[in-house]
C-alpha cells in the first residue's frame, strides 16, 4: 500500500511542479536578469544581439514537466479539435515568419528570435490547455505581490532621481542625465519616469495596469467576504498600484487601460447585480485616487500631457519617423518580410544615428509586416480572430463571466496599446504579458472547461 501511494505521488511530481514553474514564472516576469551570449554590431543593442532569461528556464521547466505529464497519463491529445483553428493560427504565422528567415540579412539573429516566437507559441498552448490546473485566484495573488514590489522600487526610484543600484535585480542605470532614459520635462527640469526593474516605463505601466484589473475583480468576487482590515489592504494595494503607475507618466497605457478598465466595471455593475455596491466602491476609490494626484501633481500632468508639447515632442516624431522606416521596409518586400527580428539590425545598418535610436517601429502589427511581409501579419490577425471566436461561440456556458470579461478587457487593452508601442513583441516581460493572457482568454472556448469556475 505504501509503495502504491509513492508510486501516486511519483505521478504528481510534474503537475505539481508545473504549479510551482508557473506560479514562480508570474512572480519573476518583471525582472530583467538574463545572460547575454552574443551582440552583433559594434556597439550592444538590446535588438540585436542573443540572450538567455532566467524566466526562460522557468518556460522550458514547465514545458517538459508537461511532455512528460502527458507520457505519464498516455494522452498525447495536446490539441482540441473543437478549437483547432486557433491552432492553425499559430501554426501559419510560425511556418510564414520561418520562411522569411530566408530573406533576412542577419540569418543567425532571426533563428534566435524565431526560436523565441516558437517558445512563446508553446507557452500559450500550455496555457491555453492547462489553466484550469490553476486557481484564478491564486494566480491574481501572486500577479499583484509582484507588482506591489515593483511599485515600491518604482516609487523609491522616482522620489530619488536614480537607480538604487539593485544590480542583483538587473536594474536600469537611471539619472536625468544619460541619453535614452525615459524623462519628462517639468519647468525645465528633467524627471526621470518611475522604471521598476523593466527595461521601460511603459512595460511597467502595462504591468500595474493588468495588476489592477486583478486586484479589481479580487475585491469585487471576495467583497461580502472581506472584513474591515482585509478591505483596508485591498485600499493600501490600490493607492500602491496606482501611485506607481501614475509616476510611469505612461499615457497611451494608462489611457487606454483605465478605458478598458471602466468598460469592464460598467459590464459587470449592469450585468451583476450582487456586484453592483464593490463595483461602485471601485469606481470612487479610482477617481479618488486621481483626483488627489491630479491635483498634487498638477504640474507634471500638464507638462506631460499637453496636447501642443505632445506634437511637438521627441515621443511623436521618433514614432513618426520609425513608422517611415518600417513602410520603406515593408515595400521592399511585401510578402515576407526583411526576415524575423530584422527590423532594428537593418535599420541600424544606415549608420546615421546614435546608438539608442536604433529601435524597432512602435506599433507591433506595423513592425509584424516588416519583418514577415503581409503574409506574416494576416496569419498572426487571422490567430487572434480564431481565439475571439471561439471565446465567443462559447461566451453562454461559461460559468464565470466576469472573469472571463475581465481577461477580454485585458486582451483589448493589450493589443490597443500594440499599435503606441512594440514592447509585447521584443521585449521579455512584454511577450509574456501577451501570450499568458491570450493563452488564458483562449482557454474559454475549451467545451468543458468553459463550464467550469476558474
Amino acid at each position: 500500500m505504501k509503495f502504491f501511494k509513492k508510486i501516486v505521488s511519483l505521478r504528481e511530481i510534474p503537475r505539481r511542479g508545473e504549479k510551482l514553474f508557473f506560479y514562480l514564472l508570474i512572480f519573476f516576469l518583471p525582472l530583467e536578469l538574463r545572460h547575454i551570449f552574443y551582440s552583433f554590431g559594434p556597439q550592444f543593442n538590446e535588438w540585436t544581439s542573443i540572450y538567455f532569461y532566467a524566466t526562460d528556464i522557468l518556460i522550458l521547466g514547465i514545458l517538459i514537466l508537461w511532455l512528460i505529464r502527458e507520457f505519464q497519463e498516455k494522452k498525447w491529445k495536446i490539441f482540441n479539435f473543437q478549437t483547432i483553428w486557433i491552432e492553425v493560427g499559430i501554426f501559419l504565422f510560425l511556418l510564414v515568419s520561418g520562411i522569411s528567415l530566408l530573406l533576412s540579412d542577419n540569418f543567425w539573429l532571426s533563428i534566435w528570435s524565431w526560436m523565441k516566437l516558437l517558445e512563446l507559441g508553446l507557452l500559450f498552448l500550455y496555457v491555453k490547455y492547462n489553466f484550469s490546473l490553476f486557481r484564478l485566484e491564486r494566480f491574481w495573488q501572486i500577479f499583484i505581490a509582484s507588482a506591489v514590489f515593483q511599485s515600491i522600487i518604482a516609487i523609491w526610484q522616482f522620489f530619488s532621481q536614480k537607480s538604487l543600484g539593485l544590480k542583483i535585480f538587473a536594474e536600469s542605470p537611471l539619472s536625468p542625465d544619460i541619453a535614452g532614459v525615459a524623462k519628462i520635462l517639468v519647468a525645465g527640469k528633467k524627471i526621470i519616469r518611475a522604471y521598476g526593474l523593466v527595461p521601460h516605463p511603459n512595460i511597467l505601466a502595462a504591468i500595474l495596469m493588468l495588476a489592477i484589473f486583478g486586484l479589481s475583480f479580487l475585491f469585487i468576487k471576495n467583497y461580502e467576504k472581506l472584513n474591515i482590515s482585509k478591505k483596508i489592504i485591498y485600499i493600501a494595494v490600490f493607492c500602491l498600484l496606482s501611485l506607481s503607475l501614475f509616476f510611469t507618466f505612461s499615457r497611451a497605457v494608462i489611457v487606454i487601460g483605465l478605458a478598458a478598465l471602466f468598460c469592464w466595471l460598467v459590464w459587470i455593475f449592469y450585468k451583476n447585480k450582487e456586484y453592483k455596491k464593490p463595483v461602485l466602491f471601485v469606481v470612487i476609490l479610482l477617481f479618488a485616487i486621481g483626483f488627489l494626484l491630479l491635483i498634487i501633481y498638477w504640474p507634471y500632468v500638464s507638462a506631460r500631457y499637453d496636447l501642443v508639447a505632445i506634437g511637438k515632442g521627441q515621443d511623436l516624431s521618433l514614432r513618426v519617423f520609425y513608422n517611415q522606416i518600417a513602410w520603406q521596409l515593408i515595400k521592399v518586400s511585401p510578402l515576407l518580410g526583411i526576415g524575423q527580428g530584422n527590423f532594428v539590425w537593418t535599420f541600424a545598418n544606415l549608420g546615421l544615428f546614435e546608438n539608442w535610436i536604433y529601435q524597432p517601429v512602435h506599433n507591433i502589427y506595423i513592425l509584424i509586416a516588416a519583418e514577415t511581409g503581409i503574409l506574416g501579419l494576416f496569419a498572426f490577425l487571422w490567430f487572434l480572430f480564431k481565439i475571439m471566436r471561439s471565446v465567443y461561440l462559447e461566451r453562454k456556458v461559461i460559468s464565470d463571466k466576469p472573469a472571463f470579461y475581465c481577461f477580454l478587457g485585458i486582451i483589448i487593452f493589450v493589443l490597443a496599446i500594440g499599435f503606441f508601442d512594440h514592447f509585447l513583441w521584443d521585449l521579455q516581460q512584454g511577450q509574456l504579458m501577451l501570450w499568458i493572457m491570450l493563452g488564458i482568454l483562449a482557454s474559454f472556448s475549451i467545451k468543458g472547461l468553459a463550464k467550469k469556475s476558474l
